[in-house]
Formats: structure tokens, sequence, C-alpha cells
């Protein structure tokens, strides 16, 4: 009972994380006008919580080395508090970059730190549901936001809510560092560990092509949310409620397909549900190329589907691959490649797509799957656990 407890707690960890993913897209055309700012000056505030959390991916490992896990994910899940809070009293611009900085070092100690432990202790399965449980937060935070402003109420008290809801995931979290310690007490993490140096890293084989799975898988992702609904309106002239809509479908199929992908792993091995996974979004990317009306439907759920079991296979696979020795500290520059995708691709693409053509969107889509494929294939062709 205490295993399904402390197993229930991890779960929550990772709605915590999701909560605040998706809230500053839904509340930015509100909280816009009440900042003086341009439209754009939304980049400044994502770009600050992308370089916090790459920062803090890089550093997760050190830290619970001398806090633990329980402990470190309890500060983190205050500091992402802290961050909301903030957002929700501030009202000028500069301390709204400041407020989210905690948000940004918040999630990127949550991501790497629970990885890390989830794929060094516990079977493949969890680790679908435990991106199925970041989904659900990803998806939640947006619908309190639209509650909160379809009753005319202030963006302001959604971010006071979502923030008083970790505060409460927080306090739960604090009875549990018992629960931590009890496990962390299993898998010792060895000195040695903080020593890895990134070049040293880099010579064991197979870890740059992960490390670039990330990054490419991430800008996918990234890719997608910033400019599917463009490419529905402008190219599959579709309307942008239906647009909206579609790109809803996308996110619940992840969330479903994680789920999915948990039972799967019970007769499929990580390497086969990664191929077949790939496989599935190469198949939604072209049937959204070459599709018009209904077919657009189909074809963003098999995206989503596809992108489903990827990130959280490729990480939950990372002790098998590299040894359970390194794979904190790789897992930490898993998370940071992750974001440095999803920071500069998209952005890059959208300059790319306003220059050339919308029509580019699925043909990078296609290719940076290719770039799966082959990475993954040359990881399982080489894999070999390398001393340092």
């Amino acid at each position: 009972m205490r295993n399904i407890i402390f197993i229930f707690i991890i779960y929550i960890t990772y709605i915590s994380l999701g909560l605040p993913d998706s809230l500053l897209g839904v509340a930015w055309p509100d909280m816009v006008g009440e900042f003086h700012v341009t439209y754009s000056a939304v980049g400044i505030i994502s770009m600050a919580i992308a370089v916090c959390t790459v920062i803090s991916s890089l550093q997760t490992i050190r830290i619970t080395q001398k806090t633990g896990t329980g402990k470190l994910v309890l500060s983190s899940i205050l500091l992402t508090a802290m961050g909301l809070i903030g957002f929700a009293f501030t009202k000028n611009f500069f301390l709204l970059i400041v407020a989210a900085l905690p948000l940004g070092f918040g999630a990127g100690a949550i991501d790497t730190s629970v990885n890390n432990y989830v794929s060094s202790n516990l079977k493949a399965y969890h680790m679908n549901w435990l991106h199925a449980f970041w989904g659900m937060g990803a998806t939640l935070g947006p619908i309190i936001m639209g509650v909160v402003l379809d009753n005319h109420f202030s963006w302001r008290n959604g971010y006071l809510i979502i923030g008083s809801i970790q505060l409460i995931l927080a306090f739960i979290l604090l009875f549990s560092l018992p629960l931590w310690k009890q496990n962390e007490q299993k898998v010792a993490i060895e000195p040695n560990k903080s020593k890895l140096s990134f070049g040293a890293l880099l010579k064991q084989k197979g870890v740059m092509w992960s490390l670039l799975s990330f990054l490419f898988y991430v800008g996918i992702e990234g890719t997608i949310f910033l400019w599917g609904s463009s490419y529905l309106v402008e190219i599959k002239s579709v309307t942008a409620a239906s647009a909206s809509f579609i790109l809803s479908l996308f996110f619940a199929s992840i969330t479903l397909g994680r789920i999915i992908s948990g039972f799967v792993t019970f007769w499929l091995s990580n390497p086969k549900l990664l191929l077949l996974s790939e496989s599935i979004l190469l198949i939604g990317i072209s049937t959204v190329a070459i599709g018009r009306g209904s077919i657009l439907y189909i074809g963003f759920i098999l995206i989503g589907l596809g992108c489903a079991a990827i990130f959280p296979t490729m990480m939950h696979e990372t002790p098998e691959r590299f040894g359970a020795r390194n794979s904190g500290a790789i897992i930490g520059f898993q998370v940071a490649f992750g974001y440095v995708g999803v920071t500069i691709l998209p952005p890059l693409l959208g300059i790319l797509f306003q220059r050339v053509s919308m029509n580019l969107f699925p043909l990078f889509l296609v290719g940076f799957v290719l770039i799966l494929i082959v990475v993954t294939l040359l990881i399982e062709k080489g894999k070999t656990i390398e001393p340092l």
C-alpha cells in the first residue's frame, strides 16, 4: 500500500509540472494590455523560463546528492508556486520576467529529478503514465484559466488559483518525504556522478545521438504547438475555431496515447515501441500533408498517438543505453537539449515559413522524424555501456 501511495505522489508531481506550461499562451491576450508592451514581448518571458529550465536541469543531479530527490522536488514545486503567485500580483513587466525565473528553475529540477528516479527504479509503463499525468496538468491549467476569463474575472485570479494548487501539492509532498528517503536508500547516487563533465559524457558511445534525438523530438512538439494552427488555417483553409479543436485533439491523443503505451510496454520492448511510435508519427504527418477536411482530424490524432510514447520511452531507456551510474547526468543534458530544441527550432522555422511558405511545415516535420528513426537505429546498433 505504501508503494502505491508513493507512486501516486510521484504522478502528482508531474501534474504540478504540467499545470503552468500552457497558461501564458492562454492568458497573454488579456495580460498584454495591462503591461503596455508589444504582443511579441511574450517571447522574452518564455525565453527566460526556458533558459532557467536548462540551467536547472544541468545542475539537478548535483543538488539531488546533497538534498535528496524528495526535498528537491518539494522545493521546486514551491518555486513554481512562488512564480505563479508572483505573476498574479506584479504590475510591472520587468517584475513579470523576474517572476518567470522560479518557474523555469522549478520546472527543470522536477523534470530531471523525477525522470531520473523513475527511469532508474520503476518499469517503463510508469514512465508513460507519469508523462500522461503531465498531459492532465497541461490540459487542466488552460481549462482553469479559461473558466476564470469566461466568467469575466482577471487573468490574475487564474494564476492565483493555480499557484494555490501548487501550494496544496507541495503540502501533500511534505508528508511524503520519509517515503522518498526510504526509497532512495535502495539506490544511492555514486559520488563520481557529479564530476562527469559534458565532454566526458560525449565520449560514451551514443550519448550525442541521444541528445540530438531529444532536441529534434521536443522541437517537433514545439513546432506543432506553435505553427500547427497557422498551417491548418493558411494552407488547409480551416477556420480558426476548427483549427483550435483539431489541435486540442492532438493534445488529448498524446495524453491518451501515453496511457495506452503504458500497457503496450508489457509486450513491446522500449526500442520496438520507439520505432513503432516514430512510424505512426510519420504516417500522421503524411496524412495531414495530403489530407483535407475530416482527414485532418485523423492525421493530428495519429500525430498525437505517435508522439505520446517517444519522450517517456527515450527517457526510460537511458539507464539501459548508457548505464545506471551515468543516467542521472545524461538525463539532465537530455532535458536541457529538449528545452533548447523547443526554444530554438520553432522560432527559426517560423521565420522560414514566413519568408517562403507554410507548405514547408510538414516537410520539416517529416525530416525531423526521419532523423529520430535514424538516431534510434544508430543507438541500438552500437549500444554498449562504456566505463567513464
